[in-house]
This record gives C-alpha cells, sequence and structure tokens, in this order.
C-alpha cells in the first residue's frame, strides 16, 4: 500500500508522535491508540495520547499509565506528527484540536463510511470491522513485532466493534484477525472479564432505571431508552461508562432500529446514538443531524429536551422507514 510506505517515512523521519481519537472514545478507539502507542515507543519514539475525555472504566486495564493525557493536561513536547484514529472529521477530537501545531504532519486512519479525508495522509476504509484491523495490517506491512500488549489491545477494538463477533461487520478477515492476534499473546481471558464481565452495581442499577423507559414505536420497528442527568447522578455511574446500553434497544426482537438517547452535561443537548439491522442505514439519518458513523451504528448531538430531541429522531427515522418499504 503507498499510503502505509508514506506513514512508515513519516515515522522513520520524526521523533515526537501525538495519537488522538473521537470525543467518548469507545473500545475500537482506545484499543487503536494503546497498540500505536506500543508500536511506535518500541521504535524508540517519543509518544503520547491526548483525549477530549476520559477512558470508560471497562478500557482502563490495557492504559499504560501516566501515558494518557486527558484535555487540558498536555504533553511538555509539541507534536510533530499527530495521529488520528477511529475519527470521521477533525472535529470529533473535540477541545484536542487546539494543542495540534499547525505545521503538524496529520495522519488519518479510520473506517467510518463518514470519513472526511482530513489527513495529510489518509488511510480510511469503510469496509473493515474496526480500526484496530486496519491497524493490524499497516503494523504486518510495516513488519512491526506484534507483542502481547499490542495484540490485547487490538484485540479489544476488534472484540467491542464486532459486538463480540455478533454484528454484521463480523467478517472472515476479522475472525482471522482475533485468532492471528491470539496467537501473538492476546490475552482474551482477561479482556472477556474486564469489558464484559465486571460490571458494577452502580452500572447494574442504571442499566434497571434505563429498561424503565423502554418504549417502542412505528409498528414496533423502533425502540428508545433514555439516560437522564438525574439517572446518572442518582447512581454514581459516569456518562462515558454509558456507551453498552446503546445495545439494549436494538436487542428487542421485531425491532430495526434502536436509539439511546442520553442528556450531555452541556444544559438541554441530547446524545443520540442509533443501531440497526435489516439493512437500514441509520448513518443518513444521523448525517441530517450533522453527525455519522456507520450503516449499522451511527450517532449526533442535537438541541433540546430528551423528549423533543425524541421526537425529532423518530420523524426522521419513520420517514426513512416509509421510504425503505
Amino acid at each position: 500500500m503507498i499510503q502505509v510506505s508514506a506513514v512508515y517515512d513519516i515515522i522513520k523521519r520524526y521523533y515526537r508522535f501525538l495519537i488522538t481519537t473521537h470525543v467518548r472514545a469507545d473500545g475500537d478507539a482506545i484499543g487503536s491508540e494503546v497498540a500505536l502507542y506500543h508500536a511506535l515507543k518500541n521504535m524508540g519514539k517519543s509518544v503520547c495520547i491526548v483525549n477530549d475525555s476520559a477512558v470508560p472504566q471497562i478500557y482502563k486495564f490495557i492504559v499504560p499509565n501516566s501515558v494518557m493525557h486527558i484535555y487540558p493536561e498536555l504533553p511538555k513536547e509539541q507534536a510533530e506528527v499527530v495521529f488520528a484514529l477511529d475519527c470521521p472529521t477533525l472535529d470529533r477530537i473535540g477541545k484536542t484540536r487546539e494543542c495540534i501545531p499547525k505545521d503538524a504532519k496529520i495522519i488519518n486512519i479510520d473506517h467510518h463510511i463518514s470519513n472526511e479525508n482530513f489527513g495529510n495522509i489518509n488511510i480510511v476504509t469503510d469496509d473493515v470491522c474496526a480500526t484496530g484491523e486496519i491497524l493490524l495490517s499497516i503494523f504486518k506491512e510495516m513488519k512491526i513485532n506484534i507483542s502481547p500488549y499490542i495484540a490485547t489491545a487490538l484485540y479489544v477494538a476488534i472484540v467491542t466493534d464486532t459486538g463480540r463477533f455478533t454484528h454484521t461487520n463480523t467478517t472472515p478477515e476479522a475472525l482471522k484477525a482475533a485468532a492471528f492476534l491470539i496467537e501473538c499473546g492476546a490475552r482474551h481471558n482477561e479482556v472477556t472479564k474486564n469489558v464484559y464481565n465486571t460490571n458494577s452495581f452502580n452500572l447494574i442499577q442504571l442499566n434497571a432505571h434505563v429498561l424503565n423507559t423502554v418504549k417502542l414505536h412505528f409498528e414496533n420497528r423502533i425502540a428508545t431508552v433514555w439516560v437522564t442527568k438525574e439517572m446518572l447522578e442518582k447512581t454514581k455511574v459516569d456518562a462515558i461508562d454509558t456507551q453498552e446500553l446503546a445495545d439494549i434497544p436494538i436487542s428487542i426482537e421485531g425491532v430495526c432500529v434502536g436509539v439511546l438517547l442520553r442528556e450531555m452535561t452541556q444544559p438541554n443537548w441530547v446524545k443520540v446514538s442509533m443501531r440497526s439491522r435489516n439493512g437500514f442505514d441509520v448513518n443518513n439519518v444521523a448525517k441530517k443531524f450533522g453527525g455519522g458513523g456507520h450503516k449499522y451504528a451511527a450517532g449526533c448531538e442535537i438541541q433540546g429536551s430528551i423528549v423533543e430531541v425524541q421526537k425529532f429522531i423518530l420523524a426522521e427515522l419513520e420517514k426513512a422507514l416509509l421510504q425503505k418499504k
């Protein structure tokens, strides 16, 4: 791949690297960042990770101590090269954008269909399961040793973005990549324990509150759930740890679009996360509200109360479902 050889040239030429990803980073984002961090460190580079938001509790076990900065905490040295991972637009890295030097080279590696190719180098492939899968291909081409630390981080990226190999993006290549990573020492049991089998009691309580909000719409083809600020305060759960709740509404039999609506810290704003099946494209709906993502998993942020935002989203979803009939 021409782009990979261009990336390798830049890595050889420069010393100071910054790695970042989208706001409210998920398993693919965190796993990809950590894997790239280890790869660059093993090549003798100065590397730091800077994100807009905190690491979800379930992914902290793969993050090395003192290497991840949360804005406005910044590294002492200015980066020469910035890797933006799993991020469709530069705006999606949030406040971290403010710490990117104007003359820095930006390398954009992503698998979102909505990616805007904003980098000096863009490696964007929307038919792979995760950004972690793209990084694995890059590492192989660059003949980088896949250590157990790198393998575990990439395994987290692939396992979480395929929903434990249950989503439609689970391809033969994704399964082969996961098997290869286990052969390289990926700690499968540790990943399973931390990501899926270590829920706090508070999070279980939040789940109970969220389940009480489930509603069906449009001939039971759309399901919605809510997470309010009051719920988060009552259960003492950080909003960053609510990402998996988006899988609840789409799990209902007969539903083809599931929607999680979460009140944001910013007053009168709601984060919308959509999941779909049966070929329905939620990315097109998210784009109408300035968001995006993948065909079967996308999101956006909309101003308004949670009741108002639900009306806006349902209207667009119902219109799109009628057109699909």
